[in-house]
């Protein structure tokens, strides 16, 4: 189709001549990211920057009190809620959230798609904090913002498809090319976003078994657990053996036996399905 060809002539062409049109962060989660490793930096600053999002600073305070963060309920407004979860936990919250804006794009279709590959990341970022938890050196929040980037690079193909008027219309090829150019333009998306080096390299290792650069468990290897860990009972899904992938041999969980992943995430499915139902409403 020549929709296409001409869609991914453009994309490859911007990408060369560093003119992809990549999405903007909302204004907060710009300044939020910021405060990080900023000496100056505080509770009260962070919050009168959040409070600038009415919708986000409620969704924080909703998240300190749920059970996630102890459950009391006591966290009343933005500085009570930054207060409890802390400065780096709120920022990659408040990043998490703000993804979520960022699939809202286009036509009915190209919109499905978005609300569907949003779905697919919310649910390997809830895997990813479960298995955190249970991971030495690994932040849970931090690997929950990992899981939901790993396929961010589908943002400029759903943006430029809606600019073609056939291939906008069409499902299908639009899912193809998600899988065809989505990892290197996903890695493009988070340098431009300045994040950090462990989250910008996910993009182009999430489906690579064969990832180890060394002995220590990184983001990288969390999130590609957690992929593979979404795929089981999923129709038409092939799932590799557990043992077969470097990195679920790095993690300390697979020392206690092969499924001891699978019963980890069936202890915590309703822990998992809060996680979810918490990143997909913010979209």
């Amino acid at each position: 189709m020549k929709d296409v060809q001409g869609l991914v002539d453009r994309i490859q062409e911007d990408y060369r001549s560093g003119k992809l049109q990549v999405p903007s962060l909302p204004e907060v989660a710009i300044k939020v990211n910021k405060y990080i490793g900023d000496p100056d930096a505080n509770i009260a600053s962070m919050a009168k920057v959040i409070q600038m999002d009415p919708a986000l600073a409620a969704k924080l305070i909703q998240v300190a009190n749920s059970a996630m963060y102890g459950g009391h309920g006591n966290a009343e407004d933005c500085r009570s809620a930054i207060a409890r979860l802390g400065m780096t936990t709120t920022r990659n919250l408040v990043m998490s959230f703000a993804l979520g804006n960022s699939f809202q794009i286009g036509s009915a279709i190209v919109r499905d798609i978005a609300r569907a590959t949003w779905s697919k990341s919310s649910d390997v970022a809830a895997i990813s904090y479960i298995l955190a938890k249970v991971t030495v050196g690994i932040i849970p929040d931090k690997a929950l913002l990992a899981g939901l980037v790993h396929n961010i690079g589908a943002i400029p193909i759903l943006r430029y498809s809606a600019e073609f008027p056939d291939l906008k219309k069409d499902r299908e090829l639009i899912t193809r090319l998600i899988d065809r150019l989505s990892r290197k333009l996903g890695s493009l998306v988070l340098k431009q976003w300045s994040f950090d080096d462990e989250l910008v390299n996910i993009p182009t290792q999430v489906y690579n078994h064969n990832y180890d650069p060394g002995k220590d468990v990184s983001y990288q290897d969390i999130v590609i657990m957690a992929h593979v860990h979404s795929q089981f009972g999923k129709e038409g899904q092939a799932v590799p053996n557990l043992g077969d992938i470097a990195s679920f041999r790095k993690l300390p969980i697979f020392q206690t036996g092969p499924d001891a992943s699978i019963e980890l995430l069936y202890e915590a499915r309703e822990e998992v399905n809060m996680l979810t139902d918490m990143l997909t409403s913010a979209a």
